[in-house]
């Protein structure tokens, strides 16, 4: 019992170990410090303190590995160490050139696929089939093969699908706004929607690769192939510009332009299993999939006029410190403060300066992005009315 505990911890460490998921780490961190830098910059203090994209990154994938996990183990569907190497390689170039934008496996995956296809036919030109690894000599490597294809195919499918499930349950209540000047000289506020997040993916690797680097990593029989499992980290990431749609929307419509891909996945995968030669264009059909997610995105983006700008008939609200009385009252990113304490609000500094005239509470009449208006008071703190928390467009850029 000992042997084997011991035996779990190391794999399960090994994750952390993992180029991928070091990777990743260090990026998020990077996401949290310069969202800090800029917001201090901004606004002389961070509107969100915490580091809550390392958070993210760490427990929004947990849920959907331990179910992604299961399925893979119970329905059996291996992948190579080939496959395992390609996805990484191509996951960490596309995060260094793109940043999380492309870090999803409807494009990571098909852009494994064609790493595999090159280096199979790198092999096959130089008639070499082996790969140093840490000092050992690992031959009969095997970069391609259809099967192997359809199975990323399958895992792509349930990445997918986890996808869509934790999106569409994803709080933004994180939102921190950056400023563009448009063609007009006017300043507008837009939203970066980052989710990046890892899942930790129990992989069953066929051969005895493993074992000839570790020798105590654990091995299992079938027949006469034999099998390694791994704990694979799998990244998922999205970058979304929204500047004319309410935020949940936004990420809403990519739901549903996902689920249409995904859709398209599980016919192409009944069609592979029929006719396995063609597995490539699967993935090249998923890729343009993708990439007209991507298209609608900005179509809409373009198509609809600047949501987050300066407004005549009040002060709009760009973001919600925490734990303040704008937090209390429930204002959202959108919304218009037309009067304030019965005052009519058109700047920041009209803002304040109704605001001081009750020090206990504030009145605001609220428009919200829907045109409906309603009525929200609060307590304020006393002789601190700057931190009611509502950000907005900061005098300076006005």
């Amino acid at each position: 019992m000992g042997e084997w505990i011991k035996t779990i911890v190391m794999i399960v460490g090994l994750f952390f170990i993992q180029p991928l998921f070091i990777i990743g780490i260090i990026w998020s961190i990077g996401m949290s410090l310069k969202r800090i830098r800029t917001e201090r910059k901004t606004y002389r203090v961070a509107i969100f303190k915490e580091w809550f994209e390392v958070k993210n990154f760490l427990l929004m994938g947990l849920l959907p590995g331990v179910v992604v996990s299961s399925i893979v183990t119970i329905i059996g569907v291996p992948l190579t160490i080939e496959w395992i190497i390609c996805y990484q390689l191509s996951t960490i170039i596309l995060l260094i050139l793109f940043g999380t934008r492309y870090i999803h496996p409807i494009i990571t995956f098909p852009v494994t696929a064609l790493l595999l296809i090159v280096a199979n036919g790198i092999l096959e030109t130089n008639s070499s089939s082996g790969l140093n690894l840490m000092g050992y000599h690992i031959d009969q490597l095997n970069f391609f093969n259809d099967h192997l294809l359809i199975n990323g195919l399958v895992v792509m499918f349930l990445t997918l699908l986890v996808t869509i499930f934790s999106l569409r349950f994803y709080k933004m209540k994180q939102l921190s706004p950056e400023f563009l000047k448009t063609s007009r000289g006017k300043w507008v506020g837009s939203y970066f929607l980052k989710p990046f997040w890892v899942f930790p993916l129990l992989t069953i690797v066929p051969g005895s690769l493993f074992t000839a680097v570790f020798d105590w990593w654990p091995v299992f029989s079938i027949g006469n192939q034999t099998y390694t499992v791994l704990f694979l980290p799998i990244l998922i990431g999205l970058q979304l510009k929204v500047q004319a749609q309410i935020p949940q929307q936004a990420l809403h419509l990519v739901v549903k332009d996902l689920m249409i891909v995904t859709g398209v996945l599980v016919g192409l995968i009944g069609l592979n299993i029929v006719w396995p030669a063609y597995t490539w264009i699967s993935y090249l059909v998923i890729f343009i999939g993708a990439i007209a997610v991507y298209l609608r995105h900005r179509k809409r983006e373009h198509s609809w006029s600047f949501l987050y700008g300066t407004n005549d008939e009040g002060l709009k609200v760009l973001g919600i410190r925490p734990e303040t009385p704008a937090a209390k009252m429930k204002l959202t990113v959108g919304d218009t403060i037309v009067t304030c304490n019965d005052l009519p609000i058109k700047t920041e500094d009209d803002f304040y300066q109704a605001l001081k005239i009750n020090s206990a509470y504030c009145h605001l009449k609220i428009k919200q992005i829907d045109g409906e208006y309603r009525l929200e008071q609060t307590a304020i703190y006393e002789d601190s009315p700057h931190e009611i928390g509502v950000v907005t467009i900061p005098e300076k850029l006005i």
